[in-house]
């Protein structure tokens, strides 16, 4: 293919008709995507309605159904070609069963269906966006399906390819071709000459693979895949579910694991303070600026921190980019021109910041004096370890023992007072061994990372979120671990904690990277056992995923939070796994479970209030269903066993499953969450049905509507003079059609029409009766713990619900026709 071949991409820009800089004009974008149509995939087929509308009526139990359906009917048949005056029970009760397939069927078709738009919608919900440039202008905001072929897009690590890509200039790029090849190992891509494999070609990256390290610029010639199916209901509390069992799992979580920056924070860094020449400035003084103006030391730290950054300026002053290179560039701007700096330093190559180094590195061509000119930006004592000389009175002296001492302790002190501390380094290269035809490789390094020269640090202050501090202290009520991991400071991380109530005790546990590494799993276990409030500071992706598995072989429910590509692991290998919206790479959005949309750790209590509160509703609908199977199996039984005529009949045991049961059990589902929701702890051995439920259910309502029903229905038989006392044994007779002289208590006669007249109306009082009981039961299940007089009745849909119950109940009575299809009668007031 050209687009393969094509290593000087000249050709590659004739053949896309686009500019290499400015990238493609609106108005070409636009015709072409009037010509080949959105960046999405096929539409699946305009029939797949039919099918699901299928697959709802005619899969799982209801196939059974319809074999019921269709006996009921054939015996009806049998009966009516062999009888002058057939029974017409199986003729209704085939009819209510295909009513019942019928009825259940297009309640799933439609929730299936309308799932499947929630689909759709949600591609609007959170759309994704790519970094494309048009019209000479690096818009981040493209959205993905409006991509066409020719359209200069740039990639950065933890970005999800947004379509397939012709690589044109790269620097460290690597992607995660799992989804595509199955192998989980990240291969370098680059503008390299192309294979005749696409698959294995390098110049190539595919939609909806990964970027894992490094970045990119491509030419867009195909389609991209789709945004993963979400749930909506959380979505206006601002917790947007991929999994709606997460939310069912988070009100049963036990510990969180939480980032700082951006969850606790609100991830809006400002530059705090200054060291330098071992002196502390305080950015907020009114003489900063006229102290350190002539100061060269300063001057070379505003180059350092103007360059060795990825953040831009756009020509509207929006700044983009990681929230600590914002502030950085924030501050550089009331003192210099960071782009005019950037101009004369224009950047040769770079190595981007990874978790493992610590550190990010570029190498620029001072201009004026044709020199080479490293800089280095990163974890303070990473820096500080790399250097041998730095700037003191406006000279280059060589960094002594005692230095380094007083830039840590001034390190330290800074990172106590809650700030990201950031170091500073430069090199200034030797023409004579890095002339200007220097081939600089950032895979096998060939420039000093050594040896630099210490410029300074920089302390960034990111406030905690005010919202916080609450919202953990009502986690911590509910029973619920808070820790904290981060890659910060220790010294930063404990001020944090403290400031937002994870760290309570004067000298709560604070565990590093270090030590984490040195541990085994045991003492580790052992570690979380023993310190309640714990944090864990400057720890990799890697160590989060250890400290994960750890809190799980304590036996908890996990949620994790994370924001980047490296947190993957760890959000995966949780049992919740908690992305970040606004902040959040696009593989930690995919691997999540839950999508914080506002980046707000309050947003995870609302999540675990919902999570307790389905929980408690499910239970409720639960135990409300079960209740009704004591009094629709224990009549049978006693048909069977004490020869009684049938006090319930098979229609009237359907009228309550599927009828006026129905909707009081769902509108259960609607119940607010109660009072002391959040002040149990965690469920560790709460069953959805447990033995409380059971006994609850069928030691005590159910026997409660069972007598209810059975003395409505011996009250209706005495009443025409059928004694309790000469019901039982008289089945035999009372069914036998051919028996027209059955005597009652009184010495009555009745023939078979009038008992079965007077059956109707005793199995309609049963009926009226677990109706009414189950009315009451519908609200003492409302709550699981408070007292109804705390909990109140403001369920509208309940309420709603128990009325359309009683008005059903009177239809299946005292409606002609109605009542005749079910087996009831029009009852009496006392009865």
């Amino acid at each position: 293919s050209p687009f393969l071949n094509a290593t000087f991409t000249d050709d590659l820009y004739s053949l896309l008709g686009t500019d290499p800089v400015k990238g493609l004009s609106s108005d070409r974008a636009n015709e072409l995507l009037d010509y080949y149509g959105p960046n999405t995939l096929t539409p699946t087929t305009q029939y797949l309605w039919p099918r699901l509308l299928f697959k709802s009526l005619c899969t799982g139990f209801s196939i059974l159904i319809w074999l019921g359906a269709i006996l009921c009917l054939a015996a009806y048949l049998i009966e009516l070609s062999t009888k002058p005056d057939p029974c017409t029970d199986n003729l209704y009760l085939g009819c209510v069963l295909i009513a019942v397939d019928v009825i259940c069927g297009l309640f799933s078709f439609f929730q299936n269906y309308k799932s499947s738009k929630i689909m759709k919608t949600f591609n609007n919900l959170i759309p994704t966006y790519a970094k494309c440039t048009r019209d000479g202008v690096l818009s981040t905001d493209t959205e993905v399906h409006n991509l066409v072929k020719g359209d200069l897009v740039n990639v950065e690590i933890g970005d999800v390819i947004p379509a397939d890509i012709r690589i044109i200039e790269s620097k460290g790029f690597k992607v995660d071709n799992s989804s595509l090849t199955g192998e989980c190992v990240a291969v370098a891509r680059s503008n390299t000459e192309g294979t005749p494999n696409i698959l294995e070609s390098p110049n190539v990256a595919f939609s909806s693979a990964l970027c894992v390290e490094g970045w990119a610029k491509g030419l867009q010639p195909t389609v991209t895949a789709s945004l993963t199916l979400t749930a909506k209901r959380m979505v206006a509390k601002k917790c947007l579910v991929k999994n709606l069992e997460a939310i069912e799992a988070l009100g049963a979580c036990t510990t969180i694991c939480s980032d700082k920056t951006g969850t606790l924070t609100e991830n809006k860094m400002c530059v705090v303070h200054i060291w330098m020449s071992d002196k502390t400035y305080s950015v907020l003084d009114d003489n900063f600026e006229s102290t350190l103006r002539n100061d060269q030391g300063f001057a070379s730290l505003k180059i350092c921190g103007a360059l060795c950054s990825n953040a831009s300026v756009s020509s509207d002053g929006v700044m983009r980019g990681d929230a600590s290179e914002k502030a950085i560039l924030s501050f550089l701007i009331k003192f210099d021109d960071p782009v005019a700096i950037r101009k004369r330093y224009p950047k040769i190559a770079e190595i981007p910041f990874n978790s493992v180094n610590k550190y990010q590195v570029s190498v620029h061509l001072e201009v004026s004096s044709s020199k080479y000119i490293i800089v280095m930006k990163g974890a303070p004592e990473c820096i500080v370890s790399k250097c041998s000389t730095l700037i003191h009175n406006n000279s280059t002296i060589n960094m002594s023992a005692k230095i380094k001492e007083a830039a840590n302790t001034a390190i330290e002190n800074l990172a106590n007072t809650g700030e990201r501390i950031l170091a500073f380094a430069d090199c200034i290269l030797n023409p004579k061994e890095f002339p200007l035809d220097y081939k600089f490789d950032t895979e096998d390094v060939n420039f000093p990372l050594k040896n630099l020269r210490f410029l300074g640090v920089i302390g960034l202050k990111d406030p905690p979120r005010e919202e916080v501090r609450y919202a953990i202290e009502r986690v911590r009520e509910a029973g619920v671990r808070v820790m904290m991991i981060t890659g910060d400071h220790p010294a930063t991380a404990r001020a944090v904690a403290h400031e937002v109530g994870i760290g309570t005790a004067p000298n709560f546990h604070v565990v590093t990277g270090t030590e984490l590494r040195n541990m085994t799993p045991d003492l580790l276990y052992l570690t979380l056992e023993k310190h309640y409030e714990i944090v864990f500071a400057r720890t990799s992706p890697t160590q989060k995923l250890q400290i994960v598995e750890a809190c799980q072989r304590q036996g908890g429910v996990v949620a994790v939070t994370g924001d980047g590509v490296n947190d993957a692991p760890a959000l995966r290998r949780a049992d919740i796994g908690i992305s970040m919206g606004i902040t959040g790479s696009q593989v930690s959005k995919q691997t999540a479970d839950i999508i914080l949309m506002d980046d707000n750790f309050a947003t995870i209590v609302t999540g675990i209030e919902e999570g307790r509160k389905i929980f408690d509703n499910l239970k409720k609908s639960v135990c409300y269903i079960l209740i009704s199977n004591v009094p629709e199996i224990i009549p049978v039984l006693m048909f069977i066993l004490f020869s009684i005529p049938l006090p319930l009949g098979v229609m009237t045991i359907l009228c309550v499953d599927l009828g006026t049961d129905m909707w009081p059990a769902v509108s259960l589902s609607y119940e607010q969450a109660e009072q002391d929701v959040m002040a149990r702890p965690p469920r560790s051995s709460d069953p959805l049905v447990s033995a409380c439920m059971l006994r609850l259910v069928y030691g005590h309502l159910g026997l409660i509507e069972f007598a209810a029903g059975m003395f409505a229905y011996f009250i209706v038989m005495a009443e025409h003079g059928f004694y309790p006392s000469d019901l039982f044994g008289i089945r035999d007779k009372w069914d036998n059609v051919a028996v027209s002289d059955v005597e009652d208590s009184l010495g009555q006669e009745w023939t078979y029409a009038e008992r079965k007249e007077l059956e109707r109306a005793c199995q309609a009082a049963y009926f009226v009766a677990v109706v009414i009981t189950q009315m009451m039961n519908g609200i003492i299940c409302k709550t699981r713990y408070n007292s109804l007089l705390h909990v109140g009745m403001k369920n509208n849909v309940l309420k709603m619900g128990l009325l359309v119950e009683l008005m059903l109940a009177c239809v299946v009575c005292y409606v002609p026709g109605v009542n005749t299809f079910f087996r009831t009668y029009p009852l009496r007031l006392r009865w």
